[in-house]
């Protein structure tokens, strides 16, 4: 008979098959798998859902109620509660993958949820003395620019909210059409030059805009503030601290000076995108290591945009500093990362909860992350 420290060994090289010297029983599905990435395990039952309507989740998933879904993983309180992969077509950054099966190790799109992880390191990067960046004009971050007068009214809080009042075409167009800004800014060299060459449209703070253009801005203000590109510093101070070692920012070649695709250009694997959920969640904090400030946190996923017109969801959402920030008629409040294609991390922090999801419906509804959010919420347990 094997010792149970001979027994947890195998449990763990075997994690499909529990039990040694009877007859092996399979591994719950609802129980995500132990692995060497920094994540606690924890149960459903032991985080007051109810087992039950996670079941039903799975089932849906598996059936295609929220369609081409790729991946869903909870959090509750700094343990993986919950992990699911499935199979769907893809595309890494409008390319075509076909269909794909995903796990835990599948890199994935993040598109737009690429902006609030340039918000994270942009935080790192000011520090704790955030109050007079936010307050300095843009241009004070690119002086070879030579900005004309009228942009000394921008200031970096405005590009953070996106109420920068630029002209700016990416509302109104699909990412599909050469129209839409954000794919145009992909074709010049000085992306950072671009955005701000475009001429002000009302005065900044006055009214919001989703403007890609303005987070390759603020890569731009990280590397002034640090000397090093975007994805190197973001390693170095954020993806190193995290355990995440594998990961892939896309940028466009010709830029100069060179920097990745800030607004869109991120893939990692769902389990290390999780971890920025439970970085937000905590305060900043990653199993007791602070890796962004956490006033930064706070002010990040303050509702700072009470409404962002026809994308608000009937008044659900407003907007942070490259964070959605939400809340629900049932009663909770929701920061949240958002990409095309149903990319989202949900941070509920009175509930404790963080809800990580993948899928491929890039430029088409939207609305399925939101579903399986409200499904996760709602398997709450009375306490």
């Amino acid at each position: 008979m094997l010792s149970p420290r001979r027994r947890d060994l195998v449990a763990i090289l075997l994690p499909g098959v529990i039990g040694c010297g009877r007859q092996a029983r399979p591994r719950d599905p609802l129980i995500p798998v132990q692995r060497s990435d920094g994540w606690r395990i924890g149960k459903l039952t032991d985080s007051g859902f109810d087992e039950t309507a996670f079941r039903k989740l799975t089932a849906d998933l598996k059936a295609g109620v929220f369609p081409n879904t790729h991946a869903v993983l909870v959090e509750h309180d700094g343990r993986l509660v919950y992990e699911q992969y499935l199979a769907g077509r893809d595309e890494r950054w409008g390319e075509s993958l076909g269909h794909r099966v995903m796990d835990a190790d599948s890199l994935h799109d993040l598109r737009s949820v690429s902006k609030s992880v340039t918000a994270a390191a942009l935080g790192i990067a000011l520090g704790a003395d955030f109050e007079k960046a936010l307050a300095s004009p843009i241009g004070s971050f690119f002086p070879r620019l030579n900005l004309p007068p009228e942009l000394d009214a921008l200031k970096l809080h405005h590009v953070l909210t996106m109420t920068a009042g630029l002209e700016w075409n990416e509302m109104t167009v699909p990412y599909t059409d050469s129209n839409n800004d954000e794919l145009r800014m992909y074709s010049v060299k000085d992306p950072v030059a671009m955005v701000l060459a475009r001429g002000i449209r009302q005065e900044p703070g006055t009214s919001w805009y989703y403007n890609g253009g303005l987070t390759q801005v603020l890569a731009g203000v990280v590397g002034k503030i640090t000397g090093k590109t975007l994805d190197a510093y973001a390693n170095e101070v954020l993806f190193g601290p995290l355990g995440i070692t594998r990961y892939e920012w896309i940028g466009v070649p010709q830029w100069n000076p060179p920097m990745p695709a800030a607004a869109s250009g991120l893939r990692m694997r769902a389990r290390d995108l999780a971890k920025l959920g439970s970085v937000y969640l905590h305060g900043g904090e990653w199993q007791g290591r602070q890796i962004v400030p956490a006033a930064w946190v706070e002010r990040s996923t303050r509702r700072h945009v009470a409404s962002i017109g026809d994308w608000s969801s009937r008044g659900i959402w407003g907007y942070g500093y490259q964070w959605w920030v939400g809340r629900f008629p049932e009663g909770y409040e929701v920061a949240a990362a958002v990409g095309n294609g149903n990319q989202r991390v949900f941070v509920a922090s009175k509930e404790r909860v963080v809800v990580t999801v993948f899928a491929g419906e890039y430029n088409v509804f939207q609305g399925h992350g939101e579903r399986i959010l409200r499904s996760v919420i709602a398997a709450r347990t009375p306490a």
